[in-house]
């Protein structure tokens, strides 16, 4: 039998409190950041992916207030659930198709001469030193994809399938999740991203598996930032 998202406790209101303590939470941190103004270059950067891994927790901190925590339920209950339950090629599968359709677009925006509409790459400066570079591994490959997938796939996701059914939900989730990645270079690409894992959770039943197709995609941004010069 085809596994399908689960029956969570939490509601759509459940989920959108989540959202706005996540919102509140990014404002706080982007005012944040104006303070590191007048700190080296190196020390920005260092800044700026501490700055990151907190609003990871915080997505991680919103979905246990709002979500497992509050209902008493485990952390099952949104997607974490033991292995992959057989998923692992349909991720690797969903990561192809992510991957292809970012090759499209980039080739088609550049072709119509939409420079402003690329995906921007990583700051190179994240590899200054060999600290900021961890750093910046674990922010981006190991920290990002959890937390994020945990968010909009285990938490707002099925939340919103219960009240309007999947196909909507999925739409809803994958256009938020293209909004917080502050960027309309990132909005279609992350927009598409986000149906395809929405379609691997409900597919698979565990979130390991977009954890693994996400994870795989910002390995790539990262070693990209650091091959392409």
């Amino acid at each position: 039998m085809r596994p399908s998202l689960p029956p969570v406790p939490w509601s759509v209101a459940d989920a959108f409190r989540g959202l706005a303590v996540v919102v509140a939470v990014a404002l706080l941190l982007l005012l944040a950041g104006g303070l590191f103004r007048d700190f080296s270059v190196d020390q920005r950067v260092i800044a700026g992916l501490v700055l990151v891994l907190l609003l990871e927790g915080a997505l991680l901190a919103a979905v246990a207030l709002f979500g497992p925590a509050k209902y008493r339920q485990s952390w099952e209950a949104a997607g974490m659930v033991s292995g992959f339950n057989g998923g692992a090629p349909l991720a690797l599968l969903a990561f192809g198709g992510i991957l292809v359709f970012s090759g499209v677009y980039t080739l088609l925006v550049r072709a119509l001469g939409a420079e402003a509409l690329l995906p921007p790459g990583l700051p190179e400066e994240m590899g200054l030193n060999g600290f900021s570079l961890a750093l910046g591994f674990l922010a981006t490959v190991v920290a990002a994809p959890i937390a994020e997938e945990v968010f909009f796939r285990g938490f707002l996701l099925p939340a919103f399938a219960v009240q309007w059914g999947f196909v909507p939900a999925a739409f809803a989730s994958a256009l938020l999740f293209g909004l917080t990645h502050v960027s309309l270079g990132l909005l279609a690409p992350a927009f598409v991203s986000g149906l395809i894992l929405a379609w691997l959770y409900r597919r698979t039943g565990s979130l390991w598996n977009c954890i693994l197709a996400h994870g795989i995609q910002n390995s790539l941004a990262f070693a990209a930032t650091f091959t392409s010069n």
